[in-house]
C-alpha cells in the first residue's frame, strides 16, 4: 500500500466507518416519535429578520464567571448568578465592569449547590430559590447553606429541573423539570426523542407540597409569571413555543399557546414587570433537525452519535420581547455580539437588559431599547 493510499484509508476511511458503526449499532436512551413542526418563519424579513442590534454589547466577567445560565436581580442592584462549579454568587454589575482580572474574583460565594445551578429568581420573603438541573427545587439559606425543597411530583422525580418563578407574596414557586427521563446535560436527546417529558410545578411554600400543573412538554424550560399573576409562561424548547397556563379567571387550569413556531429553541424568559417578556433564544432552528422530525429512525441514528459529541451550534445571538399578546415588540440579534452568543436568559433590569449563558463564560449588558427609544 503506498503512503497516499495508507493516508487515505486510517485519516478518511477509518473514522467515517467508526461513525457510521456507531450510528447503525451504538446504545442511545432515545427513542424518537415522528412529528411535523410548521415551516421555520423567515430571518430574511419580517419580525424576526436578521439584524446586528446587539453588535456592540458589552461583555464582562468572562475571567471569573464560568457559564452563568441565570441572573436574578437582588436589593440595591446586585445581581445573583450560578455557575459550573456549583457556585452560588452574588455581585455588583459595576465591579464586574472594573474587575475583570483571572486572579479577581469580584463577587460574594453564597454556597455550592453540589449540583448544576441554572435558573433562579429572588424573593425577598423567600430569599434567592434555585432550579438546579441535578438537585431539583433550591432554597439559599441566609448562612450559606443550602435547603432542598423539592425534588419529585406524584412519585416521579425531577431529572432536569430548569427554571422557577416565585408569586410576590412568597406563597408558590412555579417551576420547570424540562424532562423526568434525560438528566442535565442530556438536553439534546431529549429534544431529539419529543416524547415529552417535561412538566409545569407549583410548590408551595407554606405545605411543602408540590403539584403537576402541565405535563407532556417539550423539554420545559423557561418559566415566568404574567405580572397580574393571572397566568404562567413557560417554553417549550423542543417545540419552538411558548405556552400559557392560566392561574385565574374563565381560563383557570387551562392552557393554550401564547407564541408558536419561533426562529429557534427559546430557554429562559422573563417579565420586565409591565407585562413585556424578553425570551432568550441561544441558538437557531437547524434545518436537518427539522427535516429529520418524521423520520424517527434516522434521529435514532443521530442520537446514538449524540451521546458521545455535542451537536454543533452556529454562534449567534437572539433575544425578542413580546407583549402580553404574543406579538414580537423587539427583535435583537448579531452573528456574535461581541464575542457573546449562545444566550439562555435576557434579564431586563432597569434601563439595562443582561445577558447570560450556559454555554461561555461572563455576562453581557446593552441597553434596552424599548426603555430607551
Amino acid at each position: 500500500m503506498t503512503l497516499s493510499k495508507k493516508w487515505l484509508f486510517w485519516v478518511v476511511f477509518v473514522p467515517v466507518a467508526l461513525i457510521v458503526a456507531v450510528a447503525l449499532f451504538g446504545e442511545t436512551p432515545a427513542s424518537p416519535v415522528a412529528w411535523t413542526p410548521q415551516a421555520a418563519p423567515s430571518l430574511k424579513d419580517g419580525v424576526y429578520a436578521s439584524n446586528d442590534k446587539l453588535q456592540n454589547t458589552q461583555v464582562f466577567g468572562s475571567f471569573n464567571l464560568l457559564q452563568p445560565e441565570s441572573i436574578a436581580p437582588g436589593p440595591n442592584g446586585v445581581l445573583y448568578t450560578g455557575m459550573n462549579t456549583g457556585e452560588v454568587v452574588r455581585l455588583n454589575p459595576g465591579d464586574l465592569r472594573v474587575k475583570n482580572l483571572p486572579t479577581t474574583a469580584p463577587f460574594a460565594l453564597l454556597a455550592n449547590t453540589g449540583g448544576r445551578p441554572l435558573g433562579m429568581v429572588y424573593n425577598p420573603r423567600v430569599g434567592l430559590i434555585v432550579a438546579d438541573g441535578q438537585r431539583g427545587l433550591l432554597q439559599i439559606q441566609p448562612e450559606g447553606g443550602v435547603k432542598v425543597l423539592s425534588q419529585q411530583a406524584d412519585g416521579v422525580p425531577f431529572g432536569f429541573t430548569d427554571d422557577v418563578a416565585v408569586t410576590a407574596d412568597g406563597h408558590y414557586a412555579y417551576f420547570t423539570d424540562a424532562s423526568s427521563k434525560f438528566k442535565y446535560p442530556e438536553f439534546t436527546l431529549d429534544i431529539l426523542e419529543h416524547q415529552g417529558h417535561g412538566r409545569l410545578l407549583r410548590y408551595d411554600f407554606e405545605t411543602g407540597q408540590t403539584q403537576t400543573l402541565l405535563s407532556g412538554l417539550q423539554f420545559a424550560n423557561g418559566v415566568t409569571l404574567s405580572s397580574a399573576e393571572d397566568y404562567v409562561l413557560v417554553n417549550e424548547t423542543g417545540a419552538y413555543r411558548i405556552t400559557r397556563y392560566w392561574l385565574k379567571g374563565d381560563k383557570q387550569g387551562q392552557s393554550d399557546t401564547f407564541a408558536d413556531n419561533l426562529p429557534g429553541f427559546p430557554d429562559n424568559i422573563r417579565n420586565d414587570g409591565h407585562d413585556v417578556f424578553w425570551v432568550a433564544i441561544p441558538s437557531l432552528r437547524d434545518p436537518m433537525l427539522d427535516f429529520l422530525s418524521d423520520k424517527p429512525a434516522l434521529r435514532k441514528a443521530l442520537s446514538r452519535l449524540l451521546v458521545h459529541v455535542e451537536f454543533p451550534v452556529k454562534p449567534h445571538a437572539m433575544a425578542l420581547a413580546f407583549d402580553a399578546q404574543g406579538k414580537v415588540l423587539e427583535n435583537l440579534q448579531a452573528p456574535k455580539a461581541n464575542g457573546y452568543y449562545y444566550i439562555t436568559q435576557v434579564t431586563p433590569v432597569g434601563k439595562k437588559l443582561y445577558f447570560s449563558s450556559v454555554h461561555l463564560n461572563g455576562i453581557a449588558e446593552t441597553s434596552n431599547p424599548l426603555m430607551n427609544p
